[in-house]
Parts: C-alpha cells; structure tokens; sequence
C-alpha cells in the first residue's frame, strides 16, 4: 500500500508538474502574444498618426482649390459684366458714329470735292467743276491730300 502511495503520489507530482509546464508556456505564449500585440498597436497608432496630417494636408489642399476656384468664378461673373457693359459703350459708339458720319454726308457741302481730291483731281478742276475760290480749293486739297500748291 505504501508502494501504491508512492506510486499516486508521483503520478500527482508529474501531473502537477506537467501542469505547472503547460501554464508556464501559456503563460509565456501569451506574455508574446501580448509584447506583439502592443508592438502592433504601437506601429499602427503611429501610421494613423500620419495618414490623419496627410487627410488634414489635403482638406486644407481641397478647401483651398475651393476657395480659389470660387474666386476665379466670381472674377469670370465680374469680366463677364464688365465685357458685357463694354459691349454696350461700343455698340452705342457705333451708332454715334454712324449718326455722326450721316450727319457729315448730308451737312458737308464739300464731301463731293473731298472725294475728288481723294482720287487725285487738282486745284483748277476743283474751281471749274465745283465753282469753288481758289482759295477754298486750295485749301481743301491741303487738308485732304493731293498735289502741294
């Protein structure tokens, strides 16, 4: 019977070790489980640290654009006015002219002589043909080209 002690008694120590054993490398396994873990953790709360300044970089990069973009509109929408009251000065201007250059045709009694003078005719055809002075028709071949007197 003693034997038979001895015998459950070691059986119980190698359990007991066996036991001690198996809690020794859980425990170590998960002390490694845990030092990984960490060590993750740890690199992955670094890279999240810099993906969030590289978003934060470009919001500000995009919020930017944005605003310019919203300025050049602004500045299209004011060229595009101004182009617009610029095209109504010219397109009034014209008409001034045209009413000008109207006026001059059926006002100006020398439009006649100044287009002859234009296509080369002299002093004495002027004074024969539109029985001017020969000062007028000098005068009128001075201001609008021809010969020199």
């Amino acid at each position: 019977m003693i034997h038979l002690a001895n015998t459950l008694t070691s059986e119980f120590d190698d359990v007991v070790l066996m036991g001690f054993g198996i809690m020794l490398v859980a425990f170590m396994a998960t002390c490694v489980a845990i030092l990984w873990l960490s060590r993750l953790y740890w690199q992955l709360k670094r890279d999240y640290i810099t993906l969030a300044a590289l978003v934060d970089g470009n919001k500000n990069d995009i919020f930017g654009l944005c605003s310019a973009a919203l300025t050049v509109n602004e500045n299209t929408a004011t060229t595009h006015e101004q182009l617009h009251d610029l095209k109504q000065q010219v397109a009034h201007l014209l008409e001034k002219i045209n009413e000008f250059q109207q006026n001059d045709v059926v006002n100006s009694p020398y439009n006649v002589d100044i287009r002859k003078i234009r296509d080369g005719a002299s002093i004495d055809e002027l004074m024969r043909q539109s029985d001017l002075s020969y000062d007028e028709a000098a005068l009128l071949v001075r201001l609008h080209g021809g010969k020199k007197v």
